[in-house]
């Protein structure tokens, strides 16, 4: 699994795209910054060298602004490169996004699981 995520790291790093980036940290969050940290946090934006990181509340935000090196430090390394320059913490319950229309298969009917 860890050479198909090096693959996979190496293929969105050519794409200079910031949501393939998020995408890939989405990912390997956990792997990352390990699942303590990954069910407490989640990261929302990345553009431009910079990391915008959702934290449960308060008190995490407070307590993970000294560890803001480190977040950067584990980033670039699992990245193989310089990704990001700064981390933000922002006010944000960590968990899964509501899925946005689009993208969502429920509104497809021969893919939808409940109502007929």
């Amino acid at each position: 699994m860890d050479k198909a995520g090096q693959v996979l790291g190496g293929a969105l790093r050519r794409l200079h795209r910031p949501e393939a980036a998020l995408a890939w940290l989405v990912s390997s969050w956990p792997k990352i910054v390990g699942k303590a940290l990954a069910a407490r946090t989640r990261p929302l934006r990345c553009e431009k060298g910079s990391l915008e990181i959702a934290a449960e509340n308060k008190a995490w935000r407070k307590q993970l602004e000294d560890m803001k090196p480190e977040f950067c430090a584990r980033i670039n390394e699992a990245w193989g490169g310089k990704l990001i320059r700064e981390v933000k913490f922002v006010a944000a319950k960590p968990g899964p996004k509501r899925i946005p229309r689009e993208l969502d298969n429920e509104h497809t009917p021969f893919v939808r699981h409940g109502k007929r």
